[in-house]
């Protein structure tokens, strides 16, 4: 049994091929015994509230029900395209955070979390976070009519697409590593997070400990994910459908 950890699938009604590969690797997920761990941005625009559920999610939102139905097991980290999605806990997920997670696994410590804060630069995005992720939205989500929700979502759909331009074209080393390296300092043995749509892996000696920090890919990139083993086996990223229909090996 190992604990998969995907991120920014993005997921959409124009996404054909990668909505059936994402069904088809929670499939295997379960099949083979495997935790999955989705660290957030699993669809483009996802909202917890049911009249804000877009036509296309209905389906791929029920298969995942089922396969929970029948022992899969999979949590969640929100991110900056997530809101709301705590209302899944325990109906889809086993548990959902909407900042970050830290938990123990085969004797290593994991912290993970979507990454969207890490640059503490981008003073808009964050200002943008701060406007659209709170009580006050979400109390308006609770109570505004469908019509009005559903133009507050293209409206949302839109400012999503505006913001973090100029932070997305480099990828902020200096600022991931300060990150990575507090979380390391406070215990962790593994940091995992997502939204930079790069795949990259980092190895420390840190102390009397090997340290561990990942940045997971987009699935634009060729549905890759990273599997954490659960004996002393160090995390690897790997392709699903590379061969055989999967590819959890190295």
């Amino acid at each position: 049994m190992n604990l998969v950890v995907i991120s920014d699938l993005h997921l959409g009604p124009l996404t054909h091929e990668r909505n059936r590969q994402f069904m088809d690797f929670l499939q295997f997920a379960l099949q083979s015994g495997d935790e999955v761990l989705i660290a957030g941005d699993l669809f483009e625009l996802w909202f917890g509230w049911p009249d804000l559920t877009f036509e296309f999610q209905f389906p791929m939102l029920e298969t995942m029900r089922q396969l929970v139905s029948r022992g899969l097991v999979m949590d969640y980290v929100e991110g900056n395209h997530d809101f709301g999605i705590t209302r899944y806990c325990r109906t889809v997920f086993r548990g959902v955070w909407n900042r970050s997670l830290t938990r123990e696994w085969a004797g290593r410590r994991l912290h993970v979390e979507h990454g969207d804060l890490i640059n503490k630069d981008d003073i808009p995005y964050r200002f943008w976070r701060a406007v659209s992720k709170n009580r006050v939205s979400f109390f308006l989500l609770d109570h505004l009519s469908h019509n009005v929700l559903l133009g507050l979502a293209t409206q949302l759909e839109r400012g999503l697409k505006k913001t973090n331009l100029k932070y997305k074209v480099e990828y902020p080393e200096q600022a991931c590593k300060k990150f990575y390296m507090q979380q390391f300092e406070k215990g962790a043995d593994i940091v995992i997070i997502g939204h930079f749509h790069q795949q990259k892996e980092i190895e420390i000696r840190l102390g009397n400990r090997n340290v561990l920090f990942y940045n997971l890919p987009g699935w634009e990139q060729g549905f890759r994910y990273l599997v954490v083993p659960k004996g002393n086996q160090k995390p690897y990223f790997a392709e699903w459908g590379r061969s055989n229909g999967n590819s959890s090996t190295p």
